[in-house]
């Protein structure tokens, strides 16, 4: 297998870093997962780097640990992001058709979404996604690609993602320290859709939730396209502190506890359960009823889950009103009882726990888990965007600024 065909996608959570690395199969045209970890990063805080230093060591750990169990180094590097100060909106672009034919040709529409680009944004943040969602040709809307069709006027609505420019320098100089380069970088929500959701679900309205440790990212599906997204600053990691602080314990004891014995709805409780519980010092331990467990967890997951339909009421999208079903994913998605809560606290018509469709990509079980749920829908959503093999120059945006520092960075720190 070339050096050069290996492609990894990262995850960059709340409070951790995780990578999933894979090679394409030529002769299929397919990614086929080759290995994929997870490190803890005290540098990152609500997707947010708090640390460079302390980022760049859990990178060199992570990545790293990748080319060693690959035998090969990492070639094309392609990140997801997160945290509150991603934002996304709406912007409306036109276009006065040139050719003499009046026939629309790629180029044409290429101008049209740069000049729905062209609007003011704050200061501090850059552009990290630009998604058109329809285009209409001399009036006539609803038109999916327009490309060889004849009209004089090409108008076009895209959905535009921005990111705080400060903080995604940060991730940047974290990643680029040890020597790895960036080809790319997504808002971690739009690969993981593509990913997990049905197609059936995308186009009569669906609302994907990412359960992260100190963020929940949101997004609301309808007619094909996402149209809303907000990560709400709150996570999971809120379960594990309330334990800790209940039982006394310390946040690992607390953490092991949530993960092997916590649930969040009564239907999922087994009653006669003992639960050995360590003091803060480790030297005493004494027993607890796992419903007291329940009890600490629940009102708290409620709490975040009523945020959730906070966020959603606000953008106009009501589940109870647009029928919409709820799709959970995250390391939290697994606790027992999360999407019966989740239906009930939010109103969704029906609520599933979502994994990256199987029919994406050449995996082992191990890798549909929650946790790399993220960072393989980056790697299949660069792949199919793109096409591995093709990738060039063009694909990376040279404005951007992971481009940038990817140039200043080169070589400097090998």
């Amino acid at each position: 297998m070339a050096k050069t065909n290996l492609i990894v996608g990262l995850d960059v959570g709340s409070a951790k870093l995780t990578a999933v690395a894979a090679a394409q199969d030529e002769n299929t045209n397919t990614l086929q997962v080759i290995a994929g970890r997870s490190v803890p990063c005290r540098g990152i805080r609500g997707g947010l780097v708090t640390d460079i230093h302390e980022t760049s060591a859990a990178v060199t750990a992570l990545l790293g640990g990748l080319e060693r169990e690959c035998n090969q180094a990492v070639s094309r590097l392609f990140v997801g992001v997160r945290g509150a100060h991603i934002e996304s909106f709406f912007s409306h672009g036109t276009y006065n058709i040139s050719n003499p034919d009046k026939e629309i040709t790629l180029q044409d529409m290429d101008l049209a979404v740069e000049n729905a680009k062209a609007i003011p944004i704050k200061n501090d943040n850059t552009i990290i996604s630009v998604f058109p969602q329809s285009f209409s040709v001399d009036k006539q809307r609803g038109i999916h690609n327009p490309e060889g069709m004849s009209g004089s006027l090409l108008e076009v609505d895209v959905q535009i993602i921005t990111g705080a420019s400060s903080h995604l320098s940060n991730l940047a100089k974290a990643i680029q320290r040890p020597g790895f380069q960036i080809e790319r970088t997504f808002y971690g929500l739009v690969p993981l859709g593509e990913g997990v959701l049905l197609q059936d679900e995308k186009e009569n309205g669906a609302v994907l939730i990412d359960l992260g440790g100190e963020t929940i990212s949101v997004g609301v599906y309808v007619g094909g396209m996402l149209r809303f997204s907000c990560d709400i600053p709150y996570g999971c990691d809120m379960l594990t502190s309330d334990l800790s602080s209940y039982l006394s314990t310390s946040r690992k004891a607390a953490k092991e506890i949530k993960e092997k014995f916590g649930v969040v709805h009564p239907g999922f409780l087994k009653k006669d359960q003992e639960i050995s519980v360590p003091s803060l010092s480790g030297s005493d331990t004494r027993f607890i009823k796992s419903v007291e467990v329940l009890d600490c967890i629940q009102p708290r997951m409620e709490e975040l889950l009523e945020q959730v339909e906070r966020v959603l009421n606000m953008g106009g999208f009501k589940p109870k009103e647009h029928r919409l079903v709820g799709v959970m994913t995250g390391s939290s998605s697994i606790i027992p009882g999360m999407t019966e809560l989740c239906r009930e606290i939010v109103g969704f018509q029906s609520v599933r726990r979502g994994s990256v469709q199987r029919d994406l990509i050449n995996a082992a079980d191990e890798f549909f888990a929650p946790q790399y749920a993220t960072a393989l829908s980056v790697i299949v959503h660069a792949f199919e965007s793109a096409g591995y093999d093709t990738l060039s120059d063009s694909y990376r945006d040279e404005d951007s600024v992971f481009f940038k520092l990817g140039k200043a960075f080169k070589g400097m720190f090998k």
